[in-house]
């Protein structure tokens, strides 16, 4: 499916101005972590973890459901397959719905649960392959205002791609609520 008729689809859905999305809980952020791609099977001196960074951006229902949507680049894995180097790089379009326990008013813990629309791109001898999809992901992950509009989120998330090869993902990052 077309990532730009998916996200048309979700501002369309949203259907908000800029002023809207202030009244009704709109908020935004980035993240940093470390990703670990289970893709190994076959490829020796396989190096399955990399940096990885999200873009993310949510509007909140209420004080316990979120929708969310991300862009995350989970970075590359590479290795070799009978002495030639082999890579790979996986990013992807998530929409997941969130349940918040609020603890506090500046602390909260929460669970996802959504879809991940991804792209794997090999790179050195498995140059030209390219694949897509969309499968489940879910996370746990707690957040920490400072203000009414700036905190902190870190989170586990877990992505099952094409079935045969799972990310996990640790990140933390910060979020404004405008």
């Amino acid at each position: 499916m077309n990532k730009k008729k998916i996200m048309g689809a979700l501002l369309l859905t949203l259907g908000m101005t800029g002023d809207a999305l202030a009244e009704s809980g709109f908020y935004g952020g980035a993240s940093i972590g470390q990703s670990t791609i289970d893709a190994c099977g076959g490829v020796t001196n396989c190096d399955d973890t990399d940096t990885s960074w999200k873009i993310f951006g949510g509007w909140e229902l209420n004080s316990n459901i979120v929708f969310e949507a991300a862009w995350v680049d989970f970075g590359e894995v590479s290795g070799s397959v009978d002495g030639s180097a082999v890579s790979a790089e996986a990013d992807g379009w998530t929409i997941a719905a969130k349940g918040i326990l609020p603890l506090n008013e500046q602390f909260g813990v929460f669970g996802k649960l959504g879809v991940i629309m991804w792209d794997i791109k090999g790179g050195g001898a498995a140059a030209g392959i390219n694949d897509d999809g969309t499968d489940l992901m879910y996370g746990l992950g707690a957040h920490y205002m400072f203000t009414d509009q700036l905190g902190i989120v870190g989170e586990w998330e877990w992505y099952d791609i094409d079935n045969d090869n799972d990310i996990d993902l640790f990140s933390i990052g910060a979020m404004y609520k405008f």
